[in-house]
């Protein structure tokens, strides 16, 4: 399991009674409408639904892919009130790496720099299968888009803009379009071996492994 990948739950928040200042949440004294962003190395990862006029939002959201916290990276999470024209800060709580008192399967209470607070649990990341990759199909090859960096294509040293021209003991241009997809998609599973090209055409062999795929935010 790679070093610094975490299932991260948002739970809730809760605001102070006013802005800074003193100043009502909304000119016409109904309660804020927060939402949270969580930011890595400043970066948006995820932004969640408004919850309106209340103080004591409760989100209860896990992250629908896994979220890569390396331990100099920088972790932010920013509450934000959402009005008609724009949205104005509502607190922050940033740090680097994860929060001290974030500890696995259990709630940890952030206090932001303004008095609020927001509730988040941190969990082991969760794994997938596949390969890891997207890739457009030619008739010959799949030419490798994007290489998930958490991955047995990664592992494997796949690279975005190498073209997959073999699979097993077949070669792409001999198998339909269905069937080479079909085969790409199964070849962590299997532990296959392909043929890979680079941009001079130059081919080589790689095998990639059955280990878990880790998908990120």
């Amino acid at each position: 399991m790679p070093s610094g990948l975490w299932s991260i739950r948002l739970v809730d928040a809760v605001l102070p009674e006013t802005k800074g200042g003193g100043l009502a949440w909304d000119s016409d004294n109904t309660g804020p409408d927060p939402y949270l962003r969580l930011l890595v190395d400043g970066r948006v990862i995820w932004e969640s639904p408004v919850q309106e006029n209340t103080r004591r939002p409760q989100w209860n959201v896990t992250m629908p892919r896994n979220v890569y916290v390396p331990a100099r990276s920088k972790f932010r999470i920013e509450l934000w009130d959402e009005d008609t024209a724009s949205s104005d800060p509502a607190g922050a709580f940033t740090r680097t790496g994860l929060p001290e008192n974030a500890l696995p399967d259990a709630s940890a209470r952030l206090s932001l720099d303004n008095m609020g607070s927001v509730t988040i649990v941190i969990s082991k990341p969760k794994p997938s299968r596949g390969l890891g990759v997207t890739y457009e199909q030619r008739s010959d090859a799949l030419v490798l888009l994007e290489v998930n960096q958490f991955s047995p294509a990664a592992r494997a040293g796949l690279k975005v803009g190498e073209r997959v021209v073999g699979i097993g003991e077949a070669r792409v241009s001999s198998l339909t379009a269905a069937k080479a997809a079909s085969e790409l998609s199964l070849s962590a599973d299997r532990g296959a071996t392909l043929i890979v090209a680079d941009g001079n055409g130059k081919e080589r062999e790689v095998t990639v492994d059955r280990d878990y795929l880790w998908l990120t935010m």
